[in-house]
């Protein structure tokens, strides 16, 4: 348990601090004067400030902003500052650049991590029948089966090629299977049965396989971080497109809690797959932010695209107006997706 809240923390802190480091360096460059960077929510715990820029760290560790000028100043603050360093008077290009570096950066993040977990760790070339780590609650946890294990058979077939092996474990779902297992020179027998998986719609004991690593030079592991990048952004826009037709629920969506979960799961796992988890989190972190809703960076290039289109920017007031009440939406959405997340757990 506190493994699992310590590494939440640790790995909201570092998606958040490079989502609105980008909207930082960016709105500065743009000459956009920035009032406060913050990490967390609610009361300020440590803080100091450097030029116009509070620094601050608060209490609640869970997000952060940065709030401009010409946004969300103050009264006092933005009667102090001058109109040329406000968001409103800048230009839809530099606008632009101020939101969408927020998203861009949780790329680049991801990015950078999946580069370094190839140069170091190696790149995957396969599986192995190796149990890398056991998912809390699950039939692999239940029957006894240990991170280390290794599946030689499965109903009497050998388990020479895993692919084809978690293709008859994906689909048994329901079915008592027999297997074969090899720890520390000892073989002995478990009996396991499938548990259908409503996101997956698949059968799952619930181990990961151990890949199998090739060592990788630096520019070729520069190569595979930049295509599983991309793989991610496709996979994320992919779902969202499912989500959008309606062939995917929302109930198949995590929230806070579902996110501390995996977060613990794959901290359990080892450093290089809480790595590989603050990768996937950030891109989801910077495409979900890119979508044209309200209180997203999204939406606030909306108005820039509507404002370089008719030649003139929507007033600040009214813009803000359909931002906040994107807010309730969203803190609805997230209050639902953490009550979502409560039912699935109880129901393990």
């Amino acid at each position: 348990m506190l493994l699992t809240i310590v590494s939440f923390i640790f790995v909201f802190a570092i998606v958040v601090l490079a989502h609105e480091l980008g909207h930082f360096f960016a709105a500065s460059r743009a000459g956009i004067r920035v009032y406060e960077l913050a990490i967390g929510f609610g009361p300020r715990i440590l803080g100091i400030k450097k030029a116009n820029t509070n620094y601050s760290l608060n209490l609640i560790p869970i997000g952060g902003y940065v709030r401009l000028a010409g946004i969300e100043g103050k009264e006092k603050e933005e009667a102090a500052c001058p109109e040329e360093e406000k968001y409103y008077n800048k230009n839809p290009g530099e606008k632009f650049r101020s939101i969408v570096a927020g998203p861009l950066m949780n790329i680049a993040l991801a990015f950078v991590l999946l580069s370094l977990i190839f140069l170091f760790a190696g790149a995957p070339v396969g599986i192995s029948n190796e149990i890398e780590s056991i998912a809390l609650g699950s039939e692999a946890e239940k029957v006894g089966l240990r991170a280390g294990d290794r599946i030689e058979a499965i109903d009497g077939v050998e388990a020479k090629d895993m692919v084809m092996a978690i293709k008859k474990i994906h689909g048994s779902s329901g079915k008592e299977l027999k297997l074969k297992i090899s720890r520390k020179g000892e073989i002995f027998y478990i009996k396991a049965t499938p548990r259908f998986d409503p996101r997956m719609k698949v059968g799952l004991i619930g181990f990961s396989p151990k890949p199998l690593i090739e060592r990788v030079g630096p520019l070729k592991s520069l190569w595979l971080g930049a295509k599983q990048t991309a793989g991610m952004v496709a996979l994320i826009i992919y779902f969202i497109g499912l989500l959008s037709s309606g062939k995917a629920s929302f109930a198949d969506l995590a929230g806070p809690v579902g996110i501390a979960q995996f977060t613990g799961q794959a901290a359990q796992s080892g450093f290089v797959s809480l790595l590989y988890f603050i990768a996937f989190l950030s891109v989801n972190l910077g495409v979900v932010n890119l979508l044209p809703i309200p209180a997203l960076d999204g939406g606030r290039i909306l108005f820039v695209i509507i404002e370089w289109i008719r030649k003139k920017p929507i007033p600040i007031e009214k813009e803000n107006k359909f931002h906040y009440a994107g807010i309730f939406l969203l803190i609805a959405l997230v209050i639902a997706l953490t009550i979502n997340d409560v039912v699935r757990i109880l129901r393990r």
